[in-house]
């Protein structure tokens, strides 16, 4: 019976232990000096009721649709910089040489996301602005997620870099 029980006990320790989900941590590093880097662009992350023009692109319908949530659903000004090395490697979508190589800010939500190279291949990281990894904090935070989207929209993410901001859409 001692040994049934303990048995049972472990089983429910296991198996605990493997349906508890992994904790996402950020893969790209946090740049403490990212905001030294030059501005690139200026975007926004639309709010929750933005209505788009029939003929918006599905990135930017998708970009909206999973940042819907910040600052309550108000939107964010988004602000983007890249490292000053890597400059001339933006303008053309890389190839991009390896470290951090640009940020993602929400200025209203403080949310930072950053894209950095390592061996040619993009990798993504939420955090704050004090550099705290915030990835588990939301789905859209996760670098899979971000992963997914910069693969699969390829023509605007090149080299893990996008190119189409939202702005743009409310242009004409």
């Amino acid at each position: 019976m001692n040994r049934a029980k303990g048995l049972l006990t472990m089983f429910l320790f296991v198996a605990a232990f493997i349906a508890v989900p992994a904790k996402a941590e950020s893969i790209a590093s946090f740049p403490k000096d990212f905001l030294d880097w030059p501005v690139v662009k200026e975007s926004v992350n639309l709010p929750a009721d933005a209505v788009l023009p029939p003929d918006t692109s599905l990135f930017i319908q998708e970009s909206v649709r999973a940042y819907s949530w910040i600052n309550n659903g108000l939107g964010s000004p988004l602000t983007i910089r890249v490292h000053p090395n890597k400059l001339a490697e933006y303008r053309t979508h890389g190839p991009y040489s390896d470290g951090p190589t640009a940020v993602a800010v929400s200025e209203a939500q403080g949310i930072v996301w950053v894209t950095e190279h390592i061996g040619g291949e993009a990798v993504y990281g939420s955090y704050n602005r004090q550099g705290k990894d915030i990835s588990h904090q939301h789905p859209s935070l996760q670098p899979t997620f971000c992963q997914s989207c910069h693969t699969t929209y390829k023509d605007i993410c090149i080299n893990g870099t996008c190119a189409e901001p939202v702005l743009d859409v409310y242009s004409e």
